[in-house]
């Protein structure tokens, strides 16, 4: 993953999805951001699969806070200041996201279809997918079955967990059981208070609550105006993947003072915080997860079969 710019991100894992072969198409987010998404879609059966992970990067500090609150449009001005690579939150996910598009891509009649959603601007709000989601009509939203989230794994000091507080009860299940009967570790963890990721834009949104997520990461900044606060409700089951986090003081000095100092968003998110095998490890579930739909429908309801 390119360390330079977000927005150089963005075209860096665009220029990575075209190298695997798959058809990238680059998508405005809104005013405030340079940034694109980037959409790769599997056409196949009726019914839509998300796989999501955001690629921009952020470091903590007064600079930041600023942009924030301004929804992250000073990013291109100060992003070449940040310390952190961005390998950890989120390169690792960006892998793990385009490894799975690429073998879903070699499937023949494939029973969903699959949008692999690449996010810009989740660091400022969750913009990327709160934009995207809200272009969606409301049959587009009916198809959605499923959103699967892969936000900062393969720490080589942490496990990877399955994100149970805010993943549905059937694909946690499913996701640990396919886990176990691998022979890879995985973990059944929670968020950290306060903590969010592009997943929450899926599983339950509104015009409301999308104004209270605006208000929630960038405070004065959901007094501008935004796209996506015209979006309609709609509710999809959701899969979240992430690492069984554990915040040390560095993390903690770094929050109260906003200097980069944590594991995350500062100078230690570097490309030797990552175990090749970890991430693996979470791609070889991600992987499980969709073959299993593939082969037999996804457990869409509690306890039942989709």
């Amino acid at each position: 993953m390119d360390r330079k710019l977000n927005a150089r991100r963005g075209a860096a894992a665009a220029e990575r999805a075209e190298e695997l072969g798959l058809s990238a198409e680059r998508e405005w987010i809104d005013w405030f951001s340079v940034q694109r998404n980037v959409v790769i879609e599997l056409p196949g059966g009726p019914e839509i699969v998300y796989v999501i992970a955001h690629y921009d990067k952020v470091d903590v500090n007064p600079l930041v806070f600023v942009s924030t609150l301004l929804n992250g449009v000073l990013d291109p001005l100060i992003g070449w200041t940040y310390t952190s690579d961005g390998a950890v939150d989120n390169a690792t996910g960006v892998a793990v996201v385009l490894q799975a598009a690429y073998e879903l891509s070699k499937l023949e009649g494939r029973r969903y279809t699959y949008r692999f959603l690449l996010a810009g601007s989740e660091e400022s709000g969750l913009r990327g997918t709160r934009a995207h989601v809200a272009k969606l009509s409301a049959e587009e939203k009916e198809r959605i079955v499923l959103a699967l989230n892969v936000d900062t794994v393969g720490l080589a000091t942490t496990d990877n967990c399955v994100m149970s507080d805010v993943s549905s009860d059937s694909m946690t299940r499913l996701a640990l059981q396919l886990a176990a009967e691998g022979g890879v570790p995985m973990g059944a963890g929670t968020i950290p208070p306060g903590a969010s990721s592009d997943h929450a834009v899926f599983a339950k949104n509104s015009a409301g609550r999308d104004i209270g997520r605006s208000a929630m990461f960038n405070l004065t900044g959901a007094l501008l105006p935004q796209r996506s606060y015209f979006t309609t409700r709609s509710e999809t089951e959701v899969l979240f993947f992430s690492s069984c986090l554990e915040f040390d003081g560095l993390d903690l000095l770094g929050g109260c003072l906003l200097l980069p100092t944590g594991k995350l968003h500062g100078f230690r998110d570097q490309a030797e915080q990552v175990d090749p095998m970890r991430l693996w490890h979470t791609y070889a579930v991600v992987r499980s997860v969709l073959i299993y739909g593939e082969v037999h429908g996804l457990p869409l309801a509690p306890g039942g079969e989709g």
